[in-house]
């Protein structure tokens, strides 16, 4: 199984169009390597192989924007769960920047939305 995982052209779906998460990063990390990708002329299993590629690429832009969630954060099914150790500690590093008290435990939801509100405060 996991050698499948492995090899996307071996996917039953890998000629299927790149998922939305997919093309997201993709345009992510190409705008970090400045790199010219058009992700909507991929399929999954090529989509899969160029992310691959890029990350092995070194940066060359730092300051290059992740966007905007795919995913509205009010519609997550695990959006009142515990918030992931990355989301509280971007909160902290941000509010500190910001000049903000660190806030205590937070919700998935809660913390995405308070990640943006900080970006906006911090430029980060």
């Amino acid at each position: 199984m996991s050698n499948q995982l492995n090899n996307p052209s071996q996917w039953t779906t890998g000629a299927d169009a790149p998922t939305d998460k997919q093309k997201s990063f993709i345009s992510t990390l190409a705008a970090s390597k400045n790199a010219s990708v058009d992700p909507n002329a991929l399929n999954k299993s090529e989509a899969s192989a160029k992310i691959n590629e890029l990350k092995d690429q070194p940066t060359q832009n730092a300051d290059a924007s992740a966007g905007q969630p795919i995913q509205d954060p009010n519609t997550w099914s695990t959006g009142d769960d515990k918030a992931t150790g990355k989301q509280m500690g971007y909160v902290a590093v941000m509010a500190k920047k910001a000049g903000e008290e660190v806030p205590g435990q937070m919700g998935k939801t809660e913390a995405s939305q308070k990640i943006e509100e900080l970006k906006g405060k911090t430029g980060m």
